[in-house]
């Protein structure tokens, strides 16, 4: 019997599911195939957006489509295929082109807020096992998007790549933070904004001022009436780790340019 959780293919193995046909597999003893791989895994996706990651299973994904298990198997062979496919599938959302006005910061920024909006559109992604770097159609748009803007500067090409995924791990993060707590606050029945003004007020109603004073500084200011807000990651202003994540994003930004700038002048 197939197993859902075998040892993992090797990067090879995985550049030609993601970039093979995504029709019939190839032809074997038994009835003619009538499903195809892509329809499989936009089934796949539309579970997990719906019902999350730890539902997607081969048996409810043939369910979902009205066939048996084994049959699904004729396509693709291990669940671990099926969440790779499903991860590019869920990119297929055109990257931002280059910019007119050459601002790679601003190219840059728009990169990662659409990073953002795919993320939330589809919460399970954060959750996913990573195995590698992109190796899909659809990661490699992506990846190609992020290094035309980030290496403008003048960032070497591993350079480039290496500050690409520092970026990607932020937001991966931040939003796999916000997935996370949102739902602990859907539990509790409460607003995120809620719970983090409950969490400092309680903190702050234990922690002596004299042993924690950066703290309590700190948890003094959530909740303040007339605090700025950076709403560019989160323009809902649900609260959450993406409340602050354009100043983060901004310091990472500063960090490049400063770097390129000290290459220009030696």
């Amino acid at each position: 019997m197939t197993s859902e959780q075998p040892a993992p293919t090797s990067p090879t193995d995985e550049i030609r599911l993601l970039w093979g046909d995504h029709g019939p597999a190839p032809v074997r003893r038994g009835p003619r195939p009538k499903l195809t791989r892509s329809e499989i895994v936009a089934a796949a996706v539309r579970l997990a957006d719906t019902e999350g990651l730890g539902a997607v299973s081969m048996q409810r994904v043939a369910g979902a489509l009205g066939y048996t298990t084994m049959s699904l198997y004729r396509y693709i062979e291990r669940k671990d295929d099926l969440l790779l496919l499903m991860a590019d599938a869920a990119m297929e959302a055109t990257p931002p082109g280059p910019r007119e006005d050459g601002d790679w910061r601003a190219g840059v920024e728009e990169w990662c807020q659409e990073v953002v909006a795919l993320y939330r559109a589809h919460p399970w992604m954060v959750r996913l096992p990573v195995s590698g770097p992109p190796s899909g159609p659809n990661g490699i748009r992506w990846t190609e998007a992020g290094l035309r803007e980030i290496s403008a500067p003048g960032l070497g090409r591993l350079e480039s790549l290496q500050m690409l995924l520092v970026l990607n791990t932020v937001l991966r993060e931040t939003l796999r933070m916000e997935v996370e707590m949102s739902q602990a606050a859907e539990r509790r029945g409460t607003p995120l904004g809620e719970g983090e003004n409950a969490w400092a007020q309680g903190l702050l109603g234990v922690l002596d001022p004299a042993e924690s004073p950066t703290v309590t500084g700190v948890l003094d200011r959530i909740g303040t009436e007339g605090q700025e807000l950076d709403v560019r990651y989160d323009p809902d202003r649900a609260g959450g780790p993406a409340e602050g994540l354009g100043f983060g994003i901004d310091r990472i930004l500063d960090g490049i340019e400063a770097h390129a700038r000290r290459r220009t002048r030696t």
